[in-house]
């Protein structure tokens, strides 16, 4: 009876291994189809019909050769695989972005692009002019063209008296600008983010074990609906992702140095990152067998790049630097960002507990009371569990306290934390035995 029972288990495994191969594909088509019905994906006047055609004999040969292929050759055509997704994503993803950037130079400025992209390129040019882009206005700049609403009315953008953005995401462009200007004649921001998205799958290439589950964190991390359109758009959590996931991967790998850099890197990037530094400092400790001495050569690179980069601005000037990329958003300082988003400010709002979403209230307080005791229960969780999924899930869960209880819970935040949970539940099934 119980060898009946292992072999029907055995019969029923491979079977699954059999078709979930096709299942990648059958997604991947899936989350394609509104891309390619919703945007340009090639940079020309007219359909293109070829390509259309292209990705169309990408998406069916994937599924119709996971479906006939035998199980027992199936990993002899993950390389296969492997290139008909990234060709599937160049051109749904790749495609997409790219004619948004060359449609937006040949249109306008503001043209199908979000605010934080014209306010990183302008900071760029405020930098190569030597003003403190922590300090300017951002007033006569394509920022002030931005249609900017506040409940549904238009409103004076906060973004035109501050540059909420770490110093890293402005600093890190720089290359591609000058490459970009002094070949095909103009950058745009979004051309980092195709390649943070370039390298973030290529890591997971890296990081998942299991080929079927790279393609899927790869998939869903480029074609979630929740994410993709704002990918388009330029927003910035894919850029911040790349560098803490990239930390992540070296930390596991036992890198740890570099991988305290690179953690570095990620908190210049975005303050969404900086809710996982508690996290990452725990998994360096451990990393290091739990000796704090030990772990001293990581923490001096991880202050060391941040004092670097961040540094300077700092000492240029602290309130400016201060007022931008901390009180800004906590209602602090002079044009603080609005309370918005669907968090637990619009309640208030709602209920008219709050009168005015440009006043200050006092957020701190249920994101401490509420975040400190899921803090600490999340690092609690990784030491009974110190794996990757485990940290993950305990910096989203922290993630979503701290962003829902803020001035503000946008939808783009919701796509993040989404991602950072799908990843976490990707890596469980990848750290299992089969």
């Amino acid at each position: 009876m119980k060898a009946r029972l292992e072999k029907e288990i055995r019969s029923s495994t491979m079977a699954t291994m059999t078709w979930f191969p096709a299942f990648e594909f059958v997604l991947l088509m899936i989350l394609s189809v509104p891309v390619v019905m919703t945007y340009r994906i090639l940079p020309i006047q007219g359909t293109p019909y070829w390509l259309f055609g292209l990705l169309f004999v990408l998406l069916t040969s994937g599924i119709l050769l996971a479906l006939f292929i035998r199980a027992k050759s199936w990993y002899s055509s993950e390389a296969l695989r492997n290139l008909l997704l990234g060709a599937a994503l160049c051109i749904v993803v790749g495609g997409a972005t790219v004619t948004a950037i060359v449609d937006r130079h040949g249109v306008a400025p503001v043209w199908g692009v979000h605010d934080i992209i014209l306010q990183q390129e302008a900071a760029m040019r405020y930098l190569i002019l030597h003003k403190n882009p922590y300090k300017e206005t951002y007033f006569g700049t394509p920022v002030e063209a931005f249609h900017y609403d506040e409940l549904g009315k238009p409103a004076v953008n906060p973004a035109l008296y501050h540059f909420v953005m770490p110093p890293w995401y402005l600093l890190f462009p720089f290359p591609f600008y000058f490459l970009a200007n002094h070949t095909i004649g103009y950058f745009d921001g979004r051309m980092v983010l195709l390649f943070c998205l370039a390298g973030l799958i290529l890591v997971y290439r890296k990081w998942f074990s299991h080929p079927p589950l790279f393609r899927l964190a790869a998939i869903l991390t480029a074609l979630s609906p929740g994410v993709v359109d704002y990918f388009i758009q330029g927003r910035s959590d894919t850029f911040a992702l790349f560098w803490y996931i990239l930390a992540i991967f070296l930390l596991e790998r036992k890198q740890r140095v570099l991988s305290a850099a690179l953690f570095a890197l990620a908190v210049l990037s975005k303050q969404t990152i900086w809710i996982a530094i508690p996290g990452y400092l725990l998994a360096l400790w451990v990393s290091y067998g739990g000796s704090v001495r030990r772990m001293l050569p990581g923490l001096a690179v991880l202050a060391g790049v941040v004092a670097v980069v961040a540094g300077p601005f700092l000492l240029w000037d602290p309130k400016a630097f201060l007022d931008s990329t901390v009180w800004y958003l906590s209602g602090n300082t002079a044009g603080s960002y609005p309370i918005s988003g669907y968090g637990f400010g619009m309640v208030l709002y709602e209920f008219r507990l709050i009168r005015d979403i440009h006043a200050y209230y006092p957020f701190a307080f249920w994101q401490l009371g509420l975040g400190i005791p899921v803090l600490l229960w999340s690092l609690r969780y990784y030491l009974k569990h110190p794996d990757t999924p485990h940290l993950l899930v305990g910096y989203a869960v922290t993630l979503s306290v701290i962003w829902y209880f803020s001035r503000y819970f946008n939808n783009s935040h919701m796509a993040f934390l989404a991602t950072l949970f799908m990843l976490a539940v990707l890596k469980f099934w990848d750290t299992q035995k089969t």
